[in-house]
């Protein structure tokens, strides 16, 4: 999604879209859009630098870290960012740049593509450990099967050789 400045009615103005199915690529192999987002917000143009605050939401489908079940996982964002051209970044640098400044992204002075900050968005709502439950018990390194769904019966008690030494040591023996 592109916002155009110069189509601004004053210094503000609104933007609503909803992602195609296919219009946007997350780039991790990992993560799948099962519904398209939809970002809406304001945008607010003070001098040289613009204001972007809005929200995104979708429905992604994630992988359980134990079990590789499927997971569908709805995301509802809220984002704020601030555009600056290269040229007003570039003179900041000599002036040590404030908590609140470290938030900015650049643009050309023209338009804004929003594309890449919902693409972000999303991706930083994946939490970094998913269970499809809280007491998953995940697959048996054995045979495979989901020990969610099917109690193994593969023996799962085998200890890795390099370990045994320890397991003696834990055992007293």
């Amino acid at each position: 999604m592109r916002i155009e400045l110069a189509s601004l009615e004053g210094a503000m103005g609104e933007f609503a879209h909803a992602y195609g199915s296919g219009e946007l690529d997350l780039q991790d192999e990992w993560v799948h859009l099962l519904v398209p987002p939809v970002v809406s917000g304001r945008v607010r143009r003070d001098g040289n630098r613009v204001k972007v605050d809005g929200k995104v939401a979708a429905q992604l489908q994630l992988e359980c870290d134990r079990c590789l079940k499927l997971i569908e996982f709805p995301v509802d964002s809220r984002f704020k960012l601030e555009y600056v051209t290269r040229e007003d970044y570039q003179a900041q640098q000599a002036i040590e740049l404030t908590e609140d400044e470290l938030d900015l992204s650049l643009f050309d002075g023209e338009v804004i593509d929003l594309d890449e900050l919902v693409r972000e968005e999303l991706l930083l709502a994946v939490p970094t450990h998913l269970l499809c439950q809280e007491n998953c018990k995940g697959v048996c390194p054995t045979c495979g099967v989901d020990r969610n769904t099917t109690d193994c019966i593969c023996g799962g008690d085998e200890v890795d050789p390099r370990w045994a030494g320890l397991k003696e040591l834990v055992n007293g023996k």
